[in-house]
């Protein structure tokens, strides 16, 4: 089954970001219905239908990354942290925005995936995403926009490191550069085997009116 339209582009569009082993799947939330495996239902005890549509379609992607790789469509419950229990020898990550559930997967190091939509972020949450000299170094036109780009990647990063880690770190912990349609972060804090100065590198696109924002480790 092929993509919608606008799937596609985003499809497209994320599948840059990421090296050429990584899967990658994008499905529009409540275009099928909430096929899940019965660990996948018990790990949402309390589901309401839309975060329900947004599991499912998330869950719904994964398979067939899955599928890209050669590999049967499993059960991918959450765990008690809300991270996808991805099956042995797989990482992946998935994210939801604008209609749409994205999954990348890989047989190797973990993947950092996040998508927002791409509309400016209100100025009140500019100083709890980003530090002063992050700010400082943000175009004057458009922060607002720009801010959610550091807030797209910053997520993208949490969830690559989160699988290394298994510490939740806040938006202060890592501090952002972008150079183009790439970005840069470094850890201003150690977290786990993971020391103060570490960096990790990660790509950001636009497409479908959302941000794309990826890092492989």
């Amino acid at each position: 089954m092929r993509a919608a339209p606008r799937a596609e582009d985003v499809e497209t569009a994320l599948a840059l970001l990421f090296p050429k082993d990584v899967a990658v799947s994008v499905v529009e939330i409540g275009a099928a219905g909430p096929e899940l495996f019965p660990e996948e239902q018990a790990s949402l005890p309390a589901a309401v239908p839309a975060p329900l549509a947004e599991f499912a379609a998330g869950r719904q992607a994964a398979r067939r990354a899955m599928a890209a790789l050669g590999h049967e469509g499993v059960p991918v419950p959450m765990g008690a942290d809300r991270a996808p229990i991805w099956p042995p020898g797989l990482s992946g990550s998935i994210s939801h925005a604008g209609g749409m559930a994205a999954a990348v997967l890989r047989s190797g190091p973990p993947l950092g995936l996040d998508l927002e939509a791409d509309e400016p972020l209100d100025s009140g949450l500019w100083p709890i995403i980003c530090s002063e000299p992050e700010l400082g170094v943000l175009p004057a036109t458009d922060r607002g926009l720009a801010v959610r780009h550091v807030f797209a990647a910053k997520e993208a990063v949490y969830k690559a490191q989160f699988p290394l880690t298994g510490r939740v770190i806040g938006f202060d912990a890592v501090a952002i550069m972008f150079r183009n349609s790439e970005f840069n972060a470094c850890f201003l804090q150690g977290a786990g085997p993971i020391p103060e100065g570490f960096e990790m590198h990660g790509r950001i696109a636009r497409a479908g009116g959302l941000i794309l924002a990826g890092v492989a480790t």
